[in-house]
């Protein structure tokens, strides 16, 4: 038989020295590696090829911890309980549990032993780890607010994006932003992209020039808020000096499922006219109207549909702006009435109207510091085929950007575009 491993005789390499083997045994041991894992270890590390029964040995030699002689059971509970004290949230297993004293202590304890630890010490643990458990209902409380416009919750929706349409490299991206306390839609704008951070500045600009600077922006804790971020705390700081930022905080990042009033929006959009977008959308791919292997194509889609679909936004943030929230006896913060009602007569509902008009000055100041221009942040389309478009748009008699004829304008436009 051949003799694969190329060693003759009993010679089995040359054994390393005492304070090299002995530290090397004891990591194998630390990180839980069989015997047999061991034994390769030895020959990768240091070419030396022993079987089982000496490495056995070794181990009896060097003193390296096993599971089959345990520490003492006070001492074997503090580990367990000292691990346990820091997993809140009993997602930490008995394997876990094992493996992380082994790599943080060196001591190994049977997993019987941790097993039945963590159920004196976390009765409930076992319980919540199960695969099937239903998970825990997030528990909900009442909105409160001291007037409109002193918080306002800012989200991007990408409900519209190219994973969703899948049609190519087209999207449509949306920003919008919720006053707190009076529930009212303040901004919903179509944007090429909701999460580039200028082009949330450049919006959160246009917002303060017309509504006023507010006291707190509650954001989600993307990426996108940066320039938001810096140009809300100079303005706050200048058009609110009394205001203290350790009192009422300028900025503030949540989970996504904790902001609440913009979250909630857009699945009010969704409803009203969000799904029948989307749908809309979807039968220019379905009816072959829409090509993505074309550029015209593609420009003309980016030209056309962010109005059609602007225009859809603007009828839902008029309707829910105008409609009348149904009264709640339990709420906290004012129904019964439209948000926009309550938000122009906030004093008729122990409310203050916070907003503070913004100098343009230290906003045109702001943008200039913004890395993207406005017009390059809002552009879908090159200048030259937005007047080629638009001359096209006269040429067909400049229909209105109406939902449900989205797709009959594109085939007008679309032969003479070619």
């Amino acid at each position: 038989m051949v003799n694969t491993s190329g060693a003759n005789g009993h010679y089995n390499g040359t054994r390393p020295p005492d304070a090299v083997l002995g530290p090397a045994l004891h990591d194998y041991a630390r990180k839980s590696l069989s015997l047999s894992q061991r034994l390769d270890y030895l020959l990768k590390d240091f070419g030396y090829k022993i079987k089982l029964t000496t490495l056995k040995k070794l181990n009896r030699e060097y003193g390296v911890p096993t599971v089959k002689k345990p520490p003492p059971d006070h001492i074997t509970a503090t580990l367990v309980g000292e691990v346990m004290l820091n997993n809140v949230s009993s997602r930490k297993g008995p394997q876990m549990i094992q493996s992380q004293i082994s790599l943080q202590d060196g001591t190994k304890i049977p997993r019987d032993t941790v097993r039945r630890l963590m159920a004196d010490i976390d009765p409930d643990g076992a319980e919540a780890r199960f695969p099937g458990r239903r998970r825990q209902t997030k528990q909900r409380g009442h909105l409160t607010d001291t007037g409109v416009y002193y918080e306002l919750h800012f989200d991007g929706h990408e409900k519209l994006n190219f994973k969703a349409l899948r049609m190519g490299p087209v999207w449509i991206d949306i920003y919008g932003s919720r006053c707190h306390s009076s529930s009212k839609m303040v901004k919903f704008l179509v944007v090429p992209n909701a999460r580039c951070s200028s082009t949330v500045g450049h919006y959160y600009l246009d917002l303060v020039e017309k509504n006023g600077v507010f006291v707190q922006a509650t954001v989600d804790g993307g990426s996108e808020t940066g320039e938001l971020y810096a140009a809300h705390l100079a303005l706050r700081q200048h058009c609110m000096p009394d205001i203290s930022v350790v009192d009422a905080p300028a900025f503030v990042a949540l989970k996504s499922t904790d902001n609440i009033p913009i979250e909630s929006s857009w699945n009010l959009f969704t409803n009203y006219i969000g799904l029948d977008i989307k749908q809309i959308l979807l039968l220019g791919k379905s009816l072959n109207y829409f090509n993505p292997g074309f550029q015209h194509h593609i420009n003309l889609f980016n030209w056309l549909w962010p109005r059609i679909v602007q225009r859809s936004l603007d009828q839902f943030v008029d309707y829910w702006n105008n409609h009348k929230i149904r009264s709640q006896r339990n709420k906290v913060l004012p129904s019964g009435f439209s948000p926009n009602y309550i938000c122009d007569f906030p004093d008729r509902f122990g409310l203050t109207h916070f907003a503070v008009p913004a100098p343009q000055h230290l906003v045109d100041a702001l943008r200039e510091n913004i890395p993207k221009s406005r017009v390059e942040c809002y552009r879908w389309v090159s200048d030259e085929f937005e007047a080629q478009a638009w001359a096209v748009y006269d040429l067909i008699g400049k229909p209105e950007f109406v939902l449900t004829e989205g797709w009959i304008i594109f085939c007008q436009m679309l032969p003479h575009l070619n």
